[in-house]
């Protein structure tokens, strides 16, 4: 099949929906089918010509959250015939309205990602925000849902979670799942970049915490809780960028006392950060609101148990496998996540978090799916 991936941006920084929409095209592109990105991105964005998959940027887009760019419906409306499918990732957004239109008018079908744009948890921390959300379901986002040939979870606890938010919703669900490739071979030469990068975590006892640096990711609450519990041999190694300036300053202040015991990395990629995932002996994300959790996958690829938060979607594949804890996203549960990383019996975990990964998040099998949904012959109710 010849699909065609529409984005509001690729860049690697923006968060998961970016990595979830490389990691499904280059997967398709390994299952033998054509896969392309088209994003609302400046044309001359230097990490479009860097992902390894056909991407084209027509932006630029307009300065808001909505990310209007007409270029990019243009763009759709003259080449959307040429694939077999239209797939839209988010929602709120340009490309969602932009992708109904051109498909409908082309005689494609589309699919979307909400990419857990749906989950309730938004709803209560920003009820503003769901107010304004609210307007354009009604106008526009249910009947793009409602017309897509299918609506793709990358989990069942985000279509669970997805039913609740917003009313009328009527879609047809499908569960594709979600994934990453398997990590690079040379394992030594990732573990020696990250101990080349800091000589002083050689032989240390670490816990990784890798993402975004951003209030619902709970770093707050670990880096409490690490500081109640940790022992002289403990290391925590905070990496990803900040999209919060402020916040991120507010917690280097507060872990102050324990600055011999914190390591901010910063933003890695490459061999250093798959070199920090097989060094680490665990990897902790402690979300308030994750919709699946890239890094969380690519953990359990190297062989490193996790411990993350009952408001991540992918945790009871997790429990199930045994690859690691949960626990809740309080203060308490993120305390009871330190003690079991503490406990000797979290070693036991490890031979459990690759035939995890092998079973549940690989990225071909989710692109895999998704390539068999769009090709599925089932009836959808279109209305104008």
């Amino acid at each position: 099949m010849r699909i065609l991936h529409v984005a509001h941006s690729c860049d690697p920084e923006a968060g998961g929906v970016a990595e979830a929409v490389l990691r499904l095209a280059v997967a398709a592109l390994q299952d033998g089918h054509d896969a392309e990105i088209v994003s609302c991105d400046e044309s001359d964005a230097q990490y479009l010509s860097e992902l390894g998959v056909s991407a084209k940027g027509l932006g630029p887009a307009s300065n808001t959250s909505y990310h209007a760019c007409p270029a990019l419906g243009r763009w759709l409306t003259e080449n959307a015939s040429k694939f077999d499918a239209l797939v839209a990732h988010g929602l709120w957004q340009y490309p969602g309205v932009a992708v109904r239109k051109a498909s409908r008018n082309a005689g494609k079908p589309y699919l979307v990602y909400p990419h857990g744009m749906l989950d309730p948890w938004f709803k209560d921390q920003y009820p503003i925000k769901h107010l304004k959300k609210t307007l354009f379901w009604w106008f526009r986002q249910a009947r793009i849902l409602r017309d897509a040939k299918a609506v793709c979870f990358t989990t069942d606890e985000e279509r669970r979670l997805a039913r609740g938010t917003f009313r009328p919703y009527r879609c047809h669900e499908v569960v594709t799942g979600l994934g990453v490739a398997e990590p690079p071979l040379d394992a030594d030469a990732q573990t020696n970049a990250f101990h080349e990068k800091f000589p002083s975590l050689r032989n240390k006892r670490t816990l990784l915490f890798l993402g975004r640096i951003h209030r619902k990711k709970g770093i707050d609450l670990l880096l409490q809780a690490f500081e109640e519990l940790a022992t002289a041999d403990d290391h925590l190694v905070v990496a990803g960028p900040s999209e919060d300036g402020f916040f991120a300053e507010e917690l280097v202040r507060a872990s102050g006392e324990f600055a011999d015991q914190i390591t901010w990395a910063g933003m890695i990629r490459g061999d250093l950060k798959w070199g920090a995932l097989r060094v680490a002996d665990a990897l902790i994300l402690p979300s308030h609101q994750e919709n699946f959790g890239m890094v969380v996958a690519e953990a359990l690829a190297v062989g490193t148990p996790v411990l993350i938060t009952d408001k991540v979607n992918l945790w009871r594949e997790v429990e199930d496998d045994r690859a690691g804890k949960v626990y809740t996203d309080d203060l308490s549960g993120v305390r009871s996540l330190i003690r079991e990383w503490k406990n000797p019996s979290f070693s036991t975990l490890a031979p459990n978090a690759r035939p995890c990964f092998e079973k549940r998040f690989q990225a071909v099998s989710a692109a895999r799916k998704l390539a068999e949904v769009a090709a599925k012959d089932f009836a959808i109710e279109q209305s104008q």
